[in-house]
């Protein structure tokens, strides 16, 4: 069966809950590439309501399940974000996309969404530095990782393997 068919014929707050994350994923990607910045006013009302539908699909114990997955994808990034190298806006990001997963098909995917996330953050960051180098400009200090959580998340959910 295809992705499309399985969204089609999901229970409305597991449809509420995709199109809740593929709005999230969309407005951040934009948001982080023009102005570095994955906006709270996104991701906290997204987890809110993905919370939300998973209570009203599944009850407390989906909720729960679900948020292992959001500690799988969001967890890396935290310490990343401890160190430094990555905004809170980016662990909020992948919290969601965890959650989600989590609840669409327990933590291991939700471990496939961060390593599909991870490899298309891998490419971003290299095309970002090969794009510098050929317009004779220095090597970017931060590239906007809420494309790679969207890009990644999006591969994850549409082809259900990961990247490699």
């Amino acid at each position: 069966m295809s992705p499309l068919r399985d969204l089609v014929d999901a229970p409305v707050p597991a449809q509420i809950a995709l199109a809740t994350l593929t709005a999230a994923l969309a407005v951040s990607a934009v948001t982080d590439l023009r102005q570095r910045r994955i906006l709270n006013a996104v991701t906290y009302p997204a987890l809110l309501l993905v919370a939300a539908c998973l209570v009203w699909l599944g009850g407390l114990s989906l909720l729960l399940e679900s948020i292992l997955g959001a500690l799988v994808c969001a967890a890396p990034l935290a310490l990343a974000m401890w160190r430094g190298w990555m905004g809170a806006g980016d662990v909020k990001l992948m919290a969601l996309a965890g959650l989600v997963s989590g609840a669409a098909a327990g933590w291991p995917f939700s471990l496939v969404v961060l390593l599909d996330v991870a490899i298309a953050g891998g490419v971003l960051a290299l095309s970002w530095m090969l794009a510098a180098r050929a317009g004779g400009q220095t090597r970017p200090r931060s590239v906007p990782y809420g494309v790679a959580i969207a890009a990644g998340t999006a591969w994850a959910f549409l082809m259900g393997t990961p990247l490699f």
